[in-house]
């Protein structure tokens, strides 16, 4: 497969911010990178979740453009946008914000929208515009950094696919002939925890047996994966447990999601398995092959 020479930005936007939105496509398109993500009106098709996120993930880049309103919400409360924000921040991609203010300086009253604002500017790089011709200036210049890295992020894709190759062929392991021994451990996750239309994230502690981390991860220990892909895993095993955990934990909140365990905390479970010979581990490019001894 080719590498990959364009940049693919993912754009989000809302149908009230059609202008601004136009003329962010323009300089997309002049600049020789491809623009993606749709602006969901509920008058032709319902918000699909499961395709935003896919587009997120195929995209190099993640441009917020904020204007003047809160939009839609999810049924957890919060707008499209902010969701979006934050799945593309848990998958670690550049993030940068366009916010439009009024020309008077005004101040929106919607409060949901006023607290989006103010995350948003605390966490994220970006910049405020008022007028067209600002808007066009701020892009054409984020799109010249970005572009700087794109040959960069091209090699990071080209690894990828060469380490899922190698994971698919990766020969297949018999069990070893014991297990680890049963150890007490706090496994640390984190989450998002929603509650009135604002999202917080927050940690908590798991007690529990690390032969229950070996039973869930073994079948992908006998064909050898990835770290990430072992953590996720056990993520996945784990969600239920921790937004029990957290609903109770925090009375009025209504979702929880993301999940994510402690990535150091994972890596010395996974450390102290491979000093006692129950785990061996070989560098497949840019990543950590994981598997049961040969």
């Amino acid at each position: 497969m080719p590498s990959k020479e364009y940049l693919l930005v993912y754009v989000s936007s809302l149908p009230d911010d059609v202008a601004a939105r136009f003329e962010v496509d323009r300089q997309v398109a002049l600049a020789g990178a491809v623009g993606a993500g749709l602006v969901w009106d509920a008058r032709y098709a319902q918000y699909d979740w499961e395709l935003v996120k896919k587009q997120i993930a195929q995209a190099d880049a993640f441009l917020l453009l904020l204007g003047e309103n809160y939009g839609p919400t999810t049924p957890t409360g919060i707008s499209f946008q902010h969701r979006e924000l934050v799945y593309a921040q848990s998958l670690h991609k550049p993030v940068y914000y366009l916010m439009q203010t009024g020309m008077d300086g005004s101040g929106t009253s919607d409060v949901r929208l006023q607290e989006l604002r103010q995350q948003v500017r605390s966490q994220v790089s970006g910049k405020i515009w008022h007028l067209l011709d600002e808007l066009s200036v701020h892009v054409k210049t984020l799109l010249k950094n970005w572009e700087r890295d794109v040959k960069a992020l091209a090699h990071i894709a080209d690894d990828s696919d060469r380490i899922r190759m190698a994971e698919r062929s990766f020969p297949t392991k018999v069990a070893p002939l014991g297990t680890p021994p049963r150890k007490d451990i706090e496994l640390i996750a984190q989450a998002n925890v929603y509650r009135g239309g604002n999202l917080a994230r927050q940690l908590v502690k798991l007690p529990m047996k690390t032969d229950r981390i070996w039973r869930s991860v073994l079948p992908l220990l006998r064909l050898g994966a990835s770290e990430d892909r072992l953590r996720t895993h056990m993520e996945q095993v784990l969600t239920a447990e921790v937004k029990a955990r957290l609903l109770s934990d925090n009375p009025g909140s209504h979702a929880v999601d993301g999940v994510r365990i402690e990535r150091n905390q994972f890596r010395r479970v996974l450390d102290g398995w491979s000093s006692e010979e129950y785990v061996e581990h070989v560098r497949q490019g840019a990543r950590t092959i994981w598997s049961l001894p040969s």
